[in-house]
């Protein structure tokens, strides 16, 4: 059973699983402020990235990497239910697969 959890950084939405299409590799992702934390992250506003830096490094931009392409581009949500972790405060990730 996945953990759903309150982004706390913006606290208006749930923190959702996400992946890089280019590489598979997961992360969660608050879609209402675009905070992203890696799966080994505690779910916490000190340890949040920002969707578009992590974004631009990955794909060596600089600056705005939606200038040319839109998230369906370069991410996809995981499907529920095949998770990686689920997020916690804790940083827990009560793993399953």
């Amino acid at each position: 059973m996945s953990v759903k959890r309150v982004c706390p950084r913006c606290e208006q939405d749930w923190v959702h699983q996400y992946r890089f299409k280019a590489d598979g590799s997961c992360f969660w992702l608050c879609t209402e402020c675009d905070s992203l934390w890696w799966p080994d992250d505690t779910v916490e506003i000190a340890r949040a990235h920002f969707l578009d830096d992590v974004v631009a490094t990955r794909l060596g931009v600089e600056d705005n990497p939606w200038t040319d392409r839109v998230w369906a581009d370069v991410i996809e949500p995981v499907a529920e239910g095949r998770t990686t972790g689920a997020p916690d405060g804790a940083g827990n990730s009560g793993e399953s697969r």
